[in-house]
């Protein structure tokens, strides 16, 4: 099964000022923020030859979320992590319930998104 690294995603105090630094330091493009399933504002900055950054509103917290991978198999690669005992936090379905995403923790507490490409 491939995989490829797709983002990091960091909590930040405060988005904008973040979004500035990427955009400012590293020449990152930002995609318009918007708000996710749970709340929070976030972007993506996308830095030539990087993997993207999502940055991530956040009211006390700072530092790695996460880092997502995507795959072209998502079907397999859920039912191999859940084979071998993953701890799967949550997984996303569209609206005709054909499986997205899956969150899972890794070994350090971190959590892993798997998805499908966009």
């Amino acid at each position: 099964m491939g995989y490829r690294l797709e983002h990091i995603a960091i909590n930040c105090k405060d988005l904008q000022e973040s979004v500035r630094f990427y955009e400012t330091f590293f020449g990152g493009k930002a995609t318009p923020i918007r708000k996710g399933a749970v709340g929070y504002g976030f972007c993506f900055v996308n830095i030539d030859g990087a993997p993207a950054i999502q940055l991530m509103e956040s009211n006390g917290e700072t530092g790695v979320h996460h880092y997502g991978f995507v795959t072209d198999e998502i079907e397999k690669v859920a039912a191999g992590l859940k084979e071998k005992g993953a701890t799967i936090v949550r997984e996303n379905r569209d609206p005709s319930g054909k499986l997205t995403t899956i969150f899972l923790k890794d070994c350090n507490g971190l959590e892993v998104e798997i998805r499908v490409p966009r």
